[in-house]
């Protein structure tokens, strides 16, 4: 009996343990650990990296009894930094990035001076592949040392100079090319779909992305963030003058999800204007935009706008002190937005004018081309 009740215990236990095991890696994430130099009650924050070494935080957890804990679920695989904080600031504390993947995770952070590289445990599968790519990245960019500080400080004449940028050139193009075939022969994981964007979008790229884009392909990957990228692509052929406009959805100043489409299926011409309340140029040609809308609005004119702010209050102080009756859209990630990436927007104030069937007419109309424009197309 005593020996019956051990098994079923036994059988109890494993499945619980498998039930635990199931619910970190499939139905979300938890990323838990130690960052040395904090105390009780600082914040640790997960955040993502834009540019160049900015922080931008998406998730908080707060130390107790020496431990900090994350829970959430990613929606993609990608790359997030655990940054620590004491009094508000990371001075004198490490970090360290982790596979941001729906799996456990453990992490030991050391504070710099004791120069003892951060400890990561990763339970999920992209876990040993990232790590694989950063030793790959390590020894590529071991090799680019010498080289560099030559040239960073002109040090040596001229020639070794020209000599060791002409190495520098060669090692920064093999890395390029190490980079391109290790994300080819990882197709199909989640870290491999992340790299995939990475290298896609970085400028110092373009004139190879399209090498990785075809030979990634035929692979037959269907990763999210690879359908993001031929759902741009495509978006890009179509963008111009005579194109269709492709659709999206964001939240309005409710926060309820509203497809662009649908408001410009209601109208005769809809302009989809890209702007936000910290961007001066903006907030200068919306009187002229007000002034569009409330002259042709009667004879079928919409304007839709699509902020890339980032607070709320500021987006909806903004839409009152500029008077605009029209539907605001925004999910609140600044430069991030969804239909700014997927237009590709680098600069606003930005348009497109889309007719009733979807397609576009005009971009980037401002000032007295927006009123001329439309002009011609109500009288």
């Amino acid at each position: 009996m005593n020996h019956m009740k051990r098994i079923v215990g036994f059988v109890m236990l494993s499945v619980l343990l498998i039930c635990a095991a199931c619910d970190s890696k499939c139905d979300g994430y938890t990323i838990r650990g130690t960052a040395e130099g904090t105390v009780e009650g600082d914040t640790v924050f997960l955040c993502t990296m834009k540019g160049f070494f900015s922080f931008v935080p998406f998730d908080t957890a707060i130390v107790r009894n020496g431990e900090f804990e994350f829970r959430g679920k990613a929606d993609e695989v990608s790359v997030c930094i655990v940054l620590p904080t004491h009094a508000g600031t990371n001075d004198g504390l490490g970090i360290v990035d982790v596979p941001f993947e729906n799996s456990l995770i453990e992490v030991q952070i050391f504070a710099p001076e004791t120069k003892k590289a951060p400890i990561v445990v990763n339970h999920g599968p992209d876990g040993p592949l990232w790590d694989e790519h950063q030793k790959l990245q390590s020894d590529w960019e071991a090799r680019q040392d010498a080289p560099w500080q030559i040239v960073l400080n002109q040090s040596g004449t001229p020639e070794e100079i020209e000599q060791a940028q002409k190495e520098l050139d060669s090692i920064t193009a093999e890395m390029a090319e190490a980079e391109r075939l290790f994300i080819v022969d990882h197709a199909g994981t989640g870290i491999a779909d992340y790299l995939f964007a990475e290298y896609y979008r970085n400028p110092a790229n373009e004139a190879t992305k399209d090498i990785l884009l075809k030979a990634y392909s035929a692979k037959n990957p269907d990763g999210p963030h690879y359908r993001k990228i031929l759902k741009q692509i495509e978006v890009q052929k179509n963008a111009e003058e005579g194109g269709l406009f492709t659709d999206f959805t964001m939240g309005d100043t409710d926060g309820n999800p509203v497809s662009v489409m649908s408001i410009i299926k209601e109208n005769q011409y809809t302009l989809v204007d890209f702007w936000a309340s910290w961007c001066g140029p903006c907030r200068a040609e919306m009187p002229n935009v007000v002034a569009a809308y409330h002259k042709y609005h009667d004879k079928g004119f919409q304007v839709i706008g699509v902020s890339l702010d980032g607070d709320k209050q500021e987006w909806l102080a903004a839409i009152e002190k500029l008077k605009m009756p029209w539907p605001q859209l925004s999910d609140l990630k600044g430069w991030e937005c969804e239909g700014a990436v997927l237009y590709k927007i680098q600069s606003i104030p930005s348009n497109l004018l889309v007719n009733q069937q979807g397609k576009i007419v005009a971009r980037d109309l401002r000032e007295e081309a927006l009123q001329d424009k439309l002009s011609v197309l109500f009288n």
